[in-house]
């Protein structure tokens, strides 16, 4: 996690519970650049991903989107629901999965640059 500060931490649950919020009420009413409104709340809450949880921060990302996919096939309009909540879920935690990835990413480039060396 970076910056332990307590405040961070409020701010990485807030934008996590915006997330849910979000993507629940654009199963239902049209909200105009929800892909981005929830890209940025999930990259916001990737930078609060401890190291140990990032592995399952990308699997759940994965199983949010194909489930979308896959409960867009119940019929009814239950089916239509739950895919628009399910993908728009998958939505904010890919944005939290590109900010992981990138942390993880500049953290391997920072640690091979001040390896000494062999």
């Amino acid at each position: 996690m970076i910056g332990g500060g307590n405040v961070l931490n409020k701010l990485y649950a807030v934008a996590r519970l915006l997330v849910v919020v979000v993507a629940i009420a654009a199963a239902f009413v049209t909200i105009p650049s929800v892909a981005a409104i929830l890209l940025v709340l999930g990259a916001i809450a990737g930078f609060g991903v401890a190291k140990e949880d990032r592995t399952r921060l990308y699997l759940v990302a994965l199983l949010l989107v194909v489930a979308s996919k896959i409960l867009a096939e119940i019929p009814g309009v239950a089916g239509v629901y739950l895919s628009g909540i399910f993908g728009s879920l998958g939505t904010g935690y890919v944005g939290a999965s590109v900010v992981a990835l990138t942390l993880s990413l500049l953290a391997s480039i920072r640690q091979d640059w001040t390896k000494a060396p062999a």
